[in-house]
């Protein structure tokens, strides 16, 4: 895998502490959630700081890196890379610590801080990601435009969920299985609450109870790797979001069917209309929420808030304005470009307001309630869905892609001498 004619590095050579270090900071920038394009360019800078020059390609399960350094030696590997899991409260770590990097002759440091990181535990776990898992589910409701029972009923299927996704973590033979099994019982769960309590929609109710594996965010940065040619690592991220919603749809099936075979239908209500305001307090809870789905501290609540009302902001404007498919390109574009503004005051991840803001607009839903259409056999439904779900995740992702380039631009324009 090494140029001919340069020397490769032995495992006693200079380069090969330097090259381990930056193969294990890879390893946890990508299990911490950081999207290919950025782990390759965090890399490359640490290599830089580091004095080497460094080449990395990444894809989904796939890390190529290549460290040469300055007399011609020079180390590549081929990785396998294990599956990944957003923790913003790690990634910030490892963004700071790849700023503060320079030269080898602290690589000792650099490797014990490390190792520190990676063996920090989860800043949400136990009851309290339970208590942000109803409040997830609870909010998500209110924007599937649920009424009171779809809200208390979405609620506690979401506490439950996500202490079940908990728990079937620590079996990693369970995880092909974990979206099919869960979300039957969300489904037994809604069809059972709607005997026992006054719930209109047990659709809304399990849609919103299983919120916490909706790929909607998933989807938008495989469109946006996409939009940017890392083909490899866009499609792979693409295919699994969709076979992730045909897993929970197989899911969502299997539990009604069930439920239709154990139970009598429940006795059909109205849908309970809230007030308009309503959606506003629901945004911001969203936001709260959403700090135990990326692992955030608690330090990030005001800026995971304001992505998400920047988000509702700026759909709402512009949709009631120009329609509702320039607004998701708008909305992404705005909360894209807080995020770059965010990103360049604070030192902090700019995903810190864009995970946030660009769930908000649920696209992962859309897909949700396409295919449990599909499977009622409202083909016309289904379809229709299901192609909203890609449009919109096609918008949001150009709204990233246009902040991504445009934004650092303008940056460099407003920092150049006169």
């Amino acid at each position: 895998m090494s140029d001919p004619g340069l020397p490769v590095a032995t495992a006693t050579s200079p380069l090969a502490e330097p090259a381990s270090f930056l193969r294990e900071l890879g390893l946890a920038l990508h299990q911490s959630g950081a999207a290919a394009h950025e782990l390759e360019q965090w890399l490359q800078q640490a290599g830089e700081q580091l004095g080497l020059q460094v080449e990395a390609y990444a894809v989904l399960t796939f890390l190529a890196l290549s460290v040469r350094d300055p007399a011609g030696a020079q180390k590549t590997e081929m990785l396998r890379l294990p599956a990944y899991d957003y923790n913003m409260a790690r990634l910030i770590e490892l963004q700071a610590l790849c700023r503060e990097i320079r030269g080898t002759a602290d690589l000792p440091h650099y490797r014990q801080r490390l190792a520190t990181i990676v063996a920090a535990p989860p800043p949400w776990g136990g009851w309290r990601f339970a208590a942000l898992g109803f409040l997830l589910s609870a909010s998500l409701a209110v924007l599937l435009r649920g009424g009171l029972g779809e809200i208390l009923c979405g609620g506690l299927i979401g506490a439950v969920f996500v202490s079940l996704h908990r728990l079937c973590a620590r079996v990693p033979r369970l995880a092909p299985a974990v979206p099919v099994l869960l979300c039957a019982l969300a489904a037994i769960l809604a069809q059972g609450l709607a005997h026992g309590l006054p719930l209109p929609s047990p659709l809304i109710a399990a849609v919103a109870g299983v919120a916490l594996l909706l790929p909607g965010f998933t989807l938008t940065v495989a469109m946006s790797e996409l939009a940017t040619q890392n083909y490899l690592a866009g499609t792979g991220r693409l295919v699994g979001a969709l076979i992730l919603l045909f897993l929970m749809g197989a899911g969502l099936a299997i539990g009604s069917t069930l439920t239709v075979a154990l139970w009598p239908a429940a006795a059909s209500l109205p849908v309970e209309v809230l007030p308009g305001w309503a959606i506003w307090p629901a945004v911001a809870v969203l936001g709260v929420s959403l700090l135990a789905v990326v692992q955030a501290p608690w330090s990030a609540l005001p800026v995971s808030v304001g992505g998400c009302l920047l988000a509702w902001a700026a759909y709402s404007f512009f949709g009631a304005a120009l329609g509702e498919i320039f607004a998701a390109f708008a909305a992404s574009f705005c909360v894209a470009a807080a995020g770059h503004i965010y990103a360049r005051l604070s030192g902090r991840p700019a995903v810190l307001v864009q995970i946030p803001g660009l769930i908000t607009l649920v696209p992962g839903s859309m897909g949700f309630r396409g295919l449990h259409a599909l499977i009622g056999h409202d083909s016309l439904a289904g379809i229709g869905l299901l192609t909203d779900m890609l449009l919109t995740g096609a918008l949001l992702a150009v709204g990233l892609l246009l902040a991504d380039n445009l934004l650092p631009l303008l940056g460099r324009q407003a920092q150049r001498p006169e």
